[in-house]
């Protein structure tokens, strides 16, 4: 098993940038070092690209909207960044956002929900749940049709993704039509061949992943609506599009999850990445292979093709 080629150059190009630690250095350091790298937006074309503000209770939140095209009713993803729930922004993932859009003809809404661990379980979820159900609620401000609605997220914001439509179902609202999760967190047992195969592997280390989950859930036993993996029944879940990186500590247990979403009956096309390393969706408007792996996974969701031909 090795890194892709592309992949590969790509990190040597960044070998001198600062080194993001969990286990060495506190959240705040490594949103600082984060907060100077200068994430300047991709040259991806799209219609529009819009600040918003989502009402969420008492408080509002940031999020970004990303549109393709005007069309007056494009099919929505609510997008979810990944950061362990401790660190990334709007930034971090806009040029993601901006090939995501661009990709599948959606309008993208991307969600700044609350970190940790000034903001532990479940503010994030709460977060996560409250625009998608804002969104869907703003459909037609926000030229975006309801009735196709995916939620998305890559590592810690594809658990919440995924915990956001296990809310959905515990609450009846039918409102998502479709997840799709990029290496999403699964599982705070971390017990698989996976975690111990690539837990020094560059991106993500098995002790980067135990301190996320510290920050994030400091308390025990772990909640089912965090730990997804223990949620005990799945079923009626709307379909997935499940994709793994076969260098990744996440690996099995996204596949594992996966699986268990087809025995529970719910539709799922898993994919894995191959020579890939965990966050490899990032590098998509910078690799021409990463952005095929990307286009080939968004090709799975029904909506993503019905708005590249609308």
């Amino acid at each position: 098993m090795q890194i892709h080629p592309e992949l590969a150059a790509a990190l040597e190009a960044f070998k001198d940038a600062p080194p993001l630690n969990f286990t060495t250095m506190a959240v705040t350091e490594i949103r600082q070092v984060l907060d100077h790298m200068g994430f300047a937006p991709a040259d991806v074309p799209l219609h529009e690209v819009r600040e918003l503000r989502i009402a969420a209770g008492q408080r509002s939140m940031a999020a970004r909207l990303y549109r393709a095209s005007d069309h007056a009713a494009a099919p929505v993803m609510v997008f979810f960044h990944g950061g362990g729930w401790c660190v990334g922004t709007l930034d971090t993932h806009d040029n993601l956002c901006r090939h995501l859009a661009q990709i599948t003809g959606m309008n993208v809404v991307s969600v700044d929900y609350r970190l940790a661990p000034e903001h532990v379980f479940p503010a994030a979820l709460d977060d996560a749940y409250a625009a998608t159900r804002w969104v869907a609620a703003h459909a037609t401000e926000l030229s975006c049709d309801a009735g196709q609605l995916t939620v998305a997220g890559d590592s810690a914001g594809g658990n919440l993704a995924i915990a956001t439509c296990l809310h959905a179902k515990e609450d009846k609202w039918d409102g998502i039509a479709q997840q799709l999760l990029l290496y999403p967190v699964c599982d705070a047992r971390m017990q698989t061949a996976s975690y111990a195969q690539f837990g020094q592997m560059p991106m993500l280390s098995r002790d980067d992943m135990a301190m996320m989950w510290r920050h994030y859930h400091p308390r025990t036993p772990m909640h089912p609506l965090a730990s997804v993996m223990q949620y005990a029944d799945l079923s009626g879940l709307p379909p997935a599009v499940m994709v793994t990186a076969e260098l990744d500590v996440l690996r099995d247990d996204g596949e594992a999850f996966a699986q268990r979403l087809q025995d529970a009956g719910v539709a799922v096309s898993l994919m894995r990445a191959q020579g890939m390393l965990h966050g490899f969706a990032n590098f998509s408007t910078m690799l021409p292979h990463i952005a095929q792996l990307l286009e080939q996974a968004c090709a799975a969701l029904p909506s993503a093709q019905t708005a590249s031909t609308a």
